[in-house]
């Protein structure tokens, strides 16, 4: 996967990052769409804990990406990277000395396995995931780029069929300014997120429709395969666990409407289509 970070790593002669735990990043476009599900039958075969949206508000790991955008061929330079002997340091230019950029790569890898990977390690698990509803394609690179042998599901619900279910619940893309609570906030992170999990380039992601998934015949010994586990158990898509107790409610034509302008052409590519009968919560999936 030919981007910033890894030309980033070639300009500084940086290897990557070692390989051995596979952690398993489930990302879903956006809230009530079967998320938690998904995250319950990955765990399932206990070769795996998966947390769920952990810190989400506080934005850890899009503020890791973004930290890393600026990685580019100009910035950092050597110059930054030069780290004089101790004599010349009183008389050198020492404005902008930084630690060597393998530091920074390394900084990154370590606060996530300490978040993650060893509280995992200390309840007996050697492999862990995360599921999350907030992060978008660019995030996934970013953490590709720490942790190269890493496995992505990336989790689809029907833009109509997820609103009707959050419609009421306040949630926060970015807390505390970015609240998603109107059709039009969650139809564009929808949007957002659904079209860049389809632009993953290569097979270490797989997109899973939560309609297919519940679909009796579903293939989950290729979900099992894609995460690199064993088997995955079926009991739970027969145990409905509900974190909110709140019934679908139903959706105006002019939001039926408006989800069709944000949503069309990812819809489209996903075989999402627009209910026939205005209003009605539970669109036609194709």
């Amino acid at each position: 996967m030919d981007n910033h970070l890894t030309r980033f790593d070639d300009r500084f002669g940086i290897p990557a990052c070692e390989t051995g735990s596979a952690p398993v990043f489930l990302l879903s476009a956006g809230w009530r769409s079967g998320s938690t599900l998904l995250q319950r039958l990955l765990g399932s075969s206990g070769e795996l804990l998966m947390w769920g949206e952990p810190y989400g508000r506080a934005g850890l790991i899009p503020a890791m990406t973004r930290a890393s955008f600026c990685l580019r061929e100009e910035w950092p330079n050597e110059m930054h990277c030069r780290v004089p002997d101790a004599p010349e340091r009183q008389e050198a230019w020492i404005a902008n000395m930084y630690p060597e950029p393998a530091a920074l790569k390394a900084s990154f890898r370590a606060q996530l396995d300490t978040l993650f990977a060893q509280p995992a390690a200390a309840r007996g698990h050697q492999r862990w995931g995360i599921k999350e509803v907030r992060l978008q394609a660019m995030d996934a690179r970013f953490l590709r780029w720490i942790y190269p042998d890493a496995r992505f599901v990336f989790l689809l619900r029907s833009p109509w069929a997820a609103w009707s279910s959050a419609k009421g619940i306040p949630f926060y893309e970015q807390w505390p300014t970015r609240k998603v609570e109107t059709v039009q906030a969650f139809a564009a992170h929808w949007n957002k997120l659904a079209l860049s999990f389809m632009q993953w380039p290569d097979d270490s992601g797989m997109i899973v429709r939560y309609e297919d998934l519940i679909r009796p015949g579903f293939n989950l010994q290729a979900l099992a395969d894609h995460c690199q586990l064993s088997h995955i158990d079926p009991t739970p898509l027969q145990h409905k666990i509900r974190g909110l107790r709140k019934e679908p409610s139903p959706l105006s034509p002019q939001e039926v409407s408006f989800i069709q302008q944000v949503c069309g052409t990812a819809c489209e590519v996903a075989g999402y289509r627009t209910p026939v009968v205005p209003g009605v919560g539970r669109p036609a999936v194709g």
